[in-house]
């Protein structure tokens, strides 16, 4: 396997390249991370307040690293009245909702849990998994949507997401996070209703199209990524200062990342069997690109990881989703894209003139 000189990415990674001195083109290509500008932030922040709002933003918190960095910015450096929510996707650790519980507490902020039906919430996971061999696209769409709807209900103008740059390039090929692709996939298996699997989308008829129209209009909140506008501390500095002011706390890892969800190891492990490369691969590549850490230092961090063998509490999400090891077996064994060509025309058509205009704009 051809794996990059300056970080860690293989030759398995959708579209990449290697020069003549094995030197990946995400890396030969990556330009100086410029952020947009704290001062178009506070711009926005400052011309979308909505004078009958209680709450400037709705803050999704996971219990993570990102999104409580995000609740101590909107806070204690940007003061904004804030909302906080918290997605049930039946996955916390316990670590995450101690994090949560600390986070809420020490910013003294309101917050609210969003719960589906978890009966529906396991069918889905369990036959995503089952069809498609991912299940953190349904968790995504879930997500998001539940984010939406509150940010709706209370009239909230900004939702702020703690994605950052590190996530860049961690994607998979499929786009599991398309609606149509997701019913399609649903639709083969007759252990759920259509009524619940609208119910779980809440807004089943949504496309790319359509969101951005209702973000114009004002019907949905406008979604803001703080930290691609801002000089962002390295991964271990962010740490250290919510560990200050929100009493947050990690799993006693080295850049430890998605702690709040017990299935990611088992995720990530079922990732990499099928497209030979997964999340911390990328993360860590993205460290090294970003000078955060060095080459070997990952290679090290990386081999921990032990991504090749399945995680110690394997067999705790696969009994919580009522799998079993033969199961697990035909799930890794799933092809790359195989749904591909049931994604929404419309999504394609959309993100096909977002990738038009992004290239005349650079």
């Amino acid at each position: 396997m051809k794996v990059c000189t300056k970080c860690l990415i293989n030759q398995y990674y959708p579209n990449i390249k290697f020069d003549s001195d094995g030197i990946c083109s995400l890396c030969s290509n990556k330009k100086p991370y410029n952020p947009l500008g704290e001062d178009k932030l506070l711009k926005i922040l400052k011309n979308n307040k909505n004078q009958k709002s209680k709450y400037d933003v709705l803050v999704p918190l996971s219990g993570g690293k990102d999104s409580a960095y995000i609740l101590h910015l909107a806070v204690n450096i940007y003061k904004l009245k804030v909302l906080t929510m918290t997605y049930d996707n039946g996955f916390f650790s316990q670590l995450a909702l101690d994090n949560i519980k600390r986070s809420i507490k020490n910013t003294k902020v309101e917050h609210i849990w969003f719960k589906p039906d978890p009966k529906v919430q396991q069918k889905i996971y369990r036959n995503m998994l089952l069809s498609s061999g991912d299940l953190c696209g349904a968790c995504d769409i879930g997500t998001n949507a539940s984010v939406l709807k509150v940010a709706e209900k209370y009239s909230i103008p900004i939702i702020l997401y703690g994605t950052s740059p590190l996530e860049e390039s961690s994607f998979v090929p499929d786009t599991i996070q398309d609606i149509k692709r997701f019913k399609y996939i649903l639709k083969q298996h007759k252990n759920l209703t259509k009524k619940e699997i609208n119910d779980y989308l809440i807004y089943p008829k949504l496309n790319h199209f359509k969101l951005t129209y209702y973000k114009k209009t004002n019907k949905f909140a406008k979604t803001v990524m703080p930290l691609f506008y801002i000089d962002n501390p390295s991964d271990r500095e962010i740490g250290e200062i919510i560990s200050k002011s929100l009493g947050w706390q990690d799993d006693g890892r080295e850049y430890s990342k998605h702690l709040d969800c017990i299935a990611e190891p088992l995720t990530n492990y079922i990732r990499n069997k099928i497209y030979k490369y997964e999340r911390r691969l990328c993360q860590f590549s993205n460290m090294i690109r970003n000078n955060e850490i060095s080459r070997d230092h990952a290679v090290e961090l990386y081999k921990e990881d032990n991504i090749e063998s399945l995680p110690k509490n394997y067999l705790d999400v696969l009994d919580y989703l009522d799998l079993s090891s033969k199961d697990l077996e035909r799930i890794i064994s799933i092809k790359p894209l195989k749904y591909e060509k049931h994604t929404s025309k419309l999504n394609r058509l959309y993100l096909f003139l977002v990738r038009i205009i992004n290239h005349i704009q650079n």
